[in-house]
């Protein structure tokens, strides 16, 4: 069974679910949850989107492609909850969407790898306004808050978000992702608080960072982290 990427995003296209779990079945076989997201699922949808800014598929294609996608984080994410802690449990965090953002699948992903690692995790498809994003951080204090943008012209409305978070008491670490974060230097909108996520590699060297320094168990009283 061919399980390379270019089968996988062919899969995807398809809208074959079957085929595309199966590919997944057997990469993680020998791979991390980690490893089939960096390397399988990331590069097989940035791939399909290029094909469709260059007009090479229709965007029927590419929204049924991440139909399936989406099909396949969560049968990955209910793998982790048949086996999860309570509910209940801390640390907390908490994703959502910028307000009129649609790009959604990079930051579901980010959130099933904060789960992975028995965190309480919050996913929010829908894009929240500031608003209400505050309200909800105020209610359930969540040690991590999470979000992305992926269009150059929505910075300004991201930097609304990371205004109202660095506002709050609390000593907030922000983390800023989406695929726009490699290309261009969005540090202006940032404060002392804030790291940029480029990639995956680079959320997992953040993992790495706040384990080694024994941060792992913020309850939202102390500080907080946002991964966006």
């Amino acid at each position: 069974m061919d399980i390379s990427m270019p089968v996988f995003e062919q899969a995807l296209l398809d809208g074959d679910h079957g085929r595309a779990l199966a590919i997944v079945k057997k990469w993680r076989l020998d791979a991390s949850r980690f490893q089939v997201f960096r390397d399988l699922l990331t590069p097989a949808m940035y791939s399909i989107g290029l094909k469709w800014q260059q007009g090479d598929i229709t965007v029927a294609e590419e929204h049924l492609a991440t139909g399936v996608c989406d099909f396949i984080l969560n049968q990955s994410e209910y793998e982790l909850l048949s086996n999860s802690k309570s509910i209940d449990a801390t640390p907390k965090a908490f994703f959502f969407s910028v307000k009129n953002e649609q790009h959604y699948l990079g930051l579901k992903m980010v959130s099933i790898l904060f789960r992975e690692r028995n965190w309480n995790v919050k996913f929010l498809q829908s894009d929240l306004p500031v608003v209400k994003v505050m309200e909800e951080v105020d209610r359930w204090r969540p040690g991590v808050i999470g979000l992305s943008f992926s269009l150059s012209y929505r910075a300004e409305e991201l930097g609304d978000y990371l205004k109202a978070l660095d506002e709050r008491k609390d000593q907030m670490e922000v983390l800023v992702g989406g695929r726009l974060i490699h290309k261009y230097d969005f540090s202006s909108i940032g404060s002392l608080k804030t790291t940029f996520i480029k990639n995956l590699d680079d959320l997992h060297y953040w993992f790495t960072n706040q384990e080694r320094a024994g941060r792992d168990n913020k309850d939202g009283t102390t500080t907080t982290s946002s991964i966006i």
